[in-house]
């Protein structure tokens, strides 16, 4: 494997593909990568929220105080985890965290398949699991 597309596996793991192919073509995007810009693309996103988060949190600070948040940020990362890998396995990106959410996305591969097409990877991985 080559050392750029290892450099890209790690950068994907980092921030949005949509950032890294504008990352991998720079000549291209050259004018976006330097001032904030838009793109516009048919596709299907999901804002997907830990339901009962605000409860959990008060549960583990009494039972636990200080070592509450510690447990809660733990089981945290280890849900976010197993839900970022079902959104990037069915072809999904993650956009943006807030707190005990996030928003992925799902790219259109054309505008003649969108918006059923990127609806289908978002289907499918709300009925993983």
């Amino acid at each position: 494997m080559s050392s750029s597309s290892l450099e890209t596996r790690a950068l994907e793991r980092l921030v949005p593909r949509c950032l890294v192919r504008r990352l991998q073509h720079p000549s291209r995007h050259a004018a976006s990568l330097r001032s904030p810009s838009v793109e516009v693309y048919e596709g299907a996103l999901a804002f997907i929220d830990i339901s009962g988060f605000s409860r959990l949190s008060e549960l583990l600070s009494e039972r636990h105080g200080a070592q509450g948040a510690e447990l809660l940020q733990t089981y945290i990362n280890r849900y976010f985890r197993s839900l970022i890998e079902i959104v990037v396995a069915h072809g999904g990106d993650i956009l943006k965290f807030a707190g005990d959410a996030f928003i992925a996305s799902w790219r259109a591969d054309s505008a003649a398949s969108a918006p059923g097409q990127a609806a289908g990877g978002g289907a499918a991985c709300g009925s993983s699991r």
